[in-house]
């Protein structure tokens, strides 16, 4: 089974065609699909019409799921996957599901072991807005000046869920118990990819709070002026949601955000998984 690759414009992105991501995947797909993640780190797919449990058992063919850390929104039969909505269970409008993950992040970086892969499968989705917004951190890596790029060589990061300058969002969405609400993890502010052994930034505004060896003031003024450097609108790859749309993309080596721009009584409906390693079963 092979499919066509796409690239989208200049943008860190390419479309995929020639799968039905509902049926089963051969190991070798999933491997070749990985392999373009590490080079094309946004991989869209349209047309795609898969209910939970295909979902779940696609995303399951990359490897293990992590539950989400916002337990409301996780799926009641499947906790591997959760839900970006902004319906409540009453058809109420979510006011929280509308504004949440709409500052530049990196799923669950405040945890020891980062994930590899985000996937989102859109159900609804409003007519206009809503859209999603991504930035390759490599590539922004690469436009650094040399001299700052030496500086974050030198540098761990303090994530920790919602601590950072752009998380005022977050506030009192985790429950009091839940370690995430007050332990920091340290993160190199350049790291590796594995497959491609590339350079990459690993700074986002809404989970990195602090630098080790810097004050919070300076650490705050670093971070706001990396997400500056990072978010130009040439280095942006903007998605447009429409149902049965499927989106892959590495969490190693990017930044997105939801758009936030749509009217909150407009329905968006998707679900999500997230790939904690790539471990393709044989």
């Amino acid at each position: 089974m092979s499919f066509d690759t796409t690239p989208i414009d200049s943008k860190p992105a390419a479309r995929i065609e020639g799968l039905d991501l509902s049926q089963p995947l051969e190991p070798a797909v999933y491997r070749a699909l990985g392999q373009t993640l590490s080079n094309c780190p946004v991989l869209v797919f349209h047309g795609q019409d898969l209910d939970a449990t295909a979902f779940h058992d696609f995303t399951r063919g990359f490897g293990p799921l992590q539950e989400h850390v916002l337990h409301k929104y996780r799926h009641a039969e499947y906790p591997g996957l959760s839900w970006l909505t902004n319906v409540a269970a009453d058809e109420s409008v979510d006011e929280f599901g509308v504004r949440r993950a709409t500052t530049w992040h990196s799923d669950s970086s405040y945890t020891a072991a980062p994930p590899a892969l985000g996937i989102l499968h859109a159900y609804e989705t409003p007519p206009t807005g809503g859209g999603t917004l991504f930035i390759d951190m490599g590539a922004v890596f690469d436009r650094l000046a040399p001299a700052l790029q030496t500086r974050l060589r030198g540098l761990i990061g303090l994530h920790r869920h919602g601590a950072g300058p752009g998380s005022e969002m977050y506030d009192n969405s985790l429950s009091d118990d839940q370690a995430e609400n007050h332990r920091d993890v340290f993160h190199p502010a350049v790291t590796r990819h594995p497959d491609s052994g590339r350079a990459i930034l690993y700074v986002n505004e809404t989970h990195t709070h602090k630098f080790e060896g810097m004050t919070k003031t300076d650490s705050i003024a670093l971070v706001n002026d990396l997400v500056a450097q990072a978010v130009q609108p040439d280095a942006i790859y903007h998605h447009q949601w429409t149902p049965g749309d499927v989106l892959i993309w590495d969490e190693r080596s990017t930044i997105h955000r939801g758009e936030g721009d749509y009217t909150p009584t407009e329905r968006r409906i998707m679900l999500r998984a997230i790939v904690d390693q790539i471990s393709i079963r044989e």
